[in-house]
């Protein structure tokens, strides 16, 4: 009996000893940041302000690299562009894992979260489906699916009302993504029953109210217990995931069954028949890294084109200069080619894509071995995030961060901007591989609306636009605006 007491007790004065190192970590190493919650750490701010809220107010009080606790994972923000730099770059070969993302096991999340070789793999696979020249043919599509977003808009004028047009653009990238990257023939903007559309809804509406988050947090041993609990239920279907893992399961089937044809050059024929045997992917990589392109392209790119038209209906200047660079290509078809010539549109992207950039909180590493960069020691397993909303709105780098200033990338004063201060989509070798696939979808239909419509804000956006944070950042309650027929507006 002694002997057992004195066993549990020396257990719990390790286990005190082992956590008291562990979230001393930061002070140990001369980093400040928010003094954690024995336990805890700083869930308690996270869970009440928001993450982005959270650490917008720490790098306030902290400076440009502090360190907090998600819960018990200790994570050091950096928004200083040298370390930035060397992070994301110069020293890549140390910084090339992601931070673990709590309820996202790696075999799940393909690109997004794969590490070493598996990723350098699955990068050089993917990388040619997104090539210019199989961009030019996925324009196509592109088009006809912002035909029938044009068509709906056009009711919406009708009734002049005000509507949400982030829902809109939900189900226009859902169906544009599904058929550019997976030939699936999604119904999202006609049928707002679509099985597609219901299902990724439900799954990142859960993301953001599940209370299994914060526990995951806290301990996240207890990810491996869930994700056994969330297999079974995977198992007889009750989960979206599930339903959606079926569907991509079938398309492979349908796909491998048609067999090899060149006349198809989406994601998917490019995963199934890779020119190289040896590199092909098995059908559990390929629904891996189906599900994340196909969350990702509907979730960030329906995002940043809520975003476009918050920020155009709030500055009738910029958007009436911008309806006449549009004008100006008279009857010439909004396409690929044609929207390469809008410098005016390239401005206004890149500018509202600095003022709120979705996937600022997702830019993340881990140090594989110690590294001091300047007077910052990053100790070996250190979660790095690049906290890239701090830089997009820092007073030292940009002037009036606050302000919708689509000038500041005009030709001249581009090459002004502070290197590492603007990255939209992550930098480096790790950077968004649909980055041109979602600027693409999001100039072409941006430019099409704008040609037709003058946008008008409401009420309910005029004191700001709350957002949400559930990987990307998102419009929180939508975006609510007013269409009206645009002066001589005829479509292209």
């Amino acid at each position: 009996m002694i002997l057992t007491l004195t066993m549990v007790g020396l257990g719990i004065v390790l286990t005190y000893w082992y956590l008291k190192l562990h979230f001393g970590v930061f002070e140990r190493y001369g980093i400040p940041g928010p003094k954690p919650v024995f336990l805890l750490g700083n869930i308690i701010e996270i869970m009440k302000k928001g993450q982005l809220q959270a650490i917008s107010d720490w790098r306030k009080t902290y400076g440009i690299a502090f360190g907090y606790f998600e819960g018990f994972t200790p994570v050091l923000s950096v928004s200083d562009p040298a370390v930035v730099r060397e992070v994301l770059v110069k020293d890549f070969a140390n910084f090339q894992a992601r931070k673990p993302f709590p309820l996202a096991p790696r075999k799940s999340l393909g690109l997004f979260l794969e590490n070493g070789h598996q990723w350098r793999r699955s990068r050089s696979i993917l990388s040619p489906a997104f090539s210019t020249s199989k961009l030019r043919k996925m324009t196509g599509v592109m088009e006809e699916q912002i035909d029938k977003l044009l068509h709906k808009l056009g009711n919406q004028q009708r009734d002049g009302a005000f509507f949400d047009i982030y829902s809109q653009f939900q189900s226009l990238t859902l169906d544009v993504i599904g058929r550019c990257a997976f030939g699936l023939h999604t119904n999202a903007q006609l049928d707002v029953t679509d099985a597609f559309l219901n299902n990724i809804q439900t799954l990142f509406r859960n993301m953001t109210t599940t209370f299994i988050l914060p526990v995951v947090m806290l301990f996240p041993f207890v990810q491996y217990f869930i994700f056994a609990i969330k297999n079974v239920i995977l198992a007889i279907g009750m989960n979206p995931v599930s339903w959606l893992r079926r569907q991509l399961i079938e398309v492979i089937r349908i796909r491998r069954a048609i067999g090899n044809d060149d006349s198809v050059t989406d994601l998917m024929q490019q995963m199934l028949f890779h020119s190289n045997k040896h590199q092909q992917m098995t059908d559990r990589e390929i629904v891996a890294q189906s599900l994340t392109f196909l969350l990702a392209g509907y979730e960030t790119t329906s995002a940043v084109l809520a975003f476009h038209c918050h920020v155009l209906a709030q500055n009738p200047a910029a958007q009436m200069r911008l309806r006449k660079e549009i004008t100006q290509l008279g009857e010439e078809k909004i396409n690929y080619h044609s929207v390469q010539n809008l410098p005016y549109l390239d401005m206004v992207f890149d500018e509202v894509c600095r003022l709120y950039p979705t996937a600022s909180l997702i830019v993340t590493r881990q140090a594989a071995a110690a590294r001091t960069i300047g007077d910052l020691h990053i100790p070996a397993g250190m979660n790095v995030q690049v906290d890239v909303w701090g830089l997009h709105h820092d007073n030292q780098f940009w002037n009036q961060p606050e302000k919708f200033i689509p000038e500041r990338f005009s030709q001249e004063n581009k090459s002004q901007i502070h290197p590492y201060t603007f990255m939209p989509f992550g930098a480096g070798p790790r950077n968004c591989i649909g980055s041109r696939f979602a600027m693409l979808e999001t100039k072409i239909a941006i430019a099409r609306i704008i040609k037709n419509y003058e946008l008008k804000s409401s009420n309910i956006s005029q004191d700001g636009l709350a957002l949400l944070c559930r990987g990307a950042i998102v419009p929180k309650d939508g975006v609510y605006v007013k269409l009206t027929r645009a002066r001589n507006s005829k479509d292209g």
